[in-house]
């Protein structure tokens, strides 16, 4: 009896060493698609076939720290950023578009008192007179000024306050999904901000899952899950039926002033991706 159960004890010791380990940061405050992200990443740990366990680390750090820290993967292993060159190079990609691209399309968060001001604009040139702001670190921010954007950086937890109080920037660009929930969760706190309701900005654009070079085994289990999740439709039906992607959708048959943007620093490999990664309108 003793010995089967030592047996039985070495047995589960092994599978708990075999299961992946997933490490993800958790700020205090949850960014808009904090769920999302979530459910996609273990929609994809399913689909991989591989025992798992998610586990969140307190971490409230701008994203290059969180880079950073994901680069020798300690605490964390796991994050979901906007792509750059750089990343790709110095972490693990899992070339997957996790919004489909969605996130290249932004509205501009605006001070309701500037509406006049900003329903005049006509071209970048004349966008380029306004200052926008984009959270520290975030990968959007060198696109931006590299068409000529006049874009500062402000910690994200307060840029939302900065508009409502009309104090040192005039419009926030937040992608299509992001800027539906954070008007519909902040309006009571915020009741000045508005979504400018004639410009839309666009540039090439993904969010992916990037892995710690330390941790090749959890890229591989990944990238094998979200493409079997492709194949299936799950991944489709989690992107479709998410409320905040749905509700968002719309304002893309909206008649706006489109303005596109370069995005230099998308690699080659993100432009090889397939055509079916990328939601209608926004392959590179």
């Amino acid at each position: 009896m003793k010995r089967l159960l030592l047996s039985l004890l070495a047995l589960f010791s092994l599978s708990a060493q075999a299961a992946l380990t997933v490490r993800i940061p958790q700020p205090e405050s949850l960014p808009p698609l904090y769920s999302y992200y979530r459910q996609l990443l273990t929609l994809a740990l399913e689909k991989s076939g591989e025992e798992f366990v998610i586990k969140q680390v307190a971490l409230n750090e701008p994203q290059p720290q969180l880079a950073l820290k994901l680069r020798d993967g300690k605490p964390i292993n796991l994050l979901w950023a906007g792509t750059t060159g750089e990343y790709e190079r110095q972490l693990l990609p899992v070339r997957i578009p996790l919004l489909r691209g969605l996130s290249g399309f932004r509205l501009l968060l605006i001070n309701q008192t500037r509406q006049q001001e900003f329903s005049q604009i006509q071209n970048l040139a004349e966008l380029a007179s306004f200052t926008g702001v984009q959270g520290i670190g975030w990968s959007d921010v060198e696109i931006l000024k590299q068409a000529g954007l006049n874009i500062s950086a402000a910690p994200s937890h307060t840029i939302l306050d900065m508009l409502n109080r009309n104090q040192q920037v005039d419009y926030y660009p937040r992608s299509l999904v992001e800027a539906h929930v954070e008007l519909t969760v902040a309006t009571a706190q915020y009741p000045l901000l508005m979504a400018e309701p004639r410009l839309l900005l666009y540039y090439p654009f993904a969010i992916y899952f990037f892995v710690s070079p330390e941790y090749p085994e959890l890229a591989d289990a990944l990238t094998r899950g979200l493409d079997r999740a492709y194949r299936d439709d799950s991944f489709i039906a989690l992107f479709e039926q998410y409320p905040p992607i749905r509700a968002s959708l719309p304002v893309l048959q909206q008649p706006r002033l489109r303005l596109d943007l370069a995005n230099p620093d998308l690699t080659e490999s993100t432009r090889a991706l397939p055509d079916h990664y990328w939601y209608p309108g926004t392959r590179p």
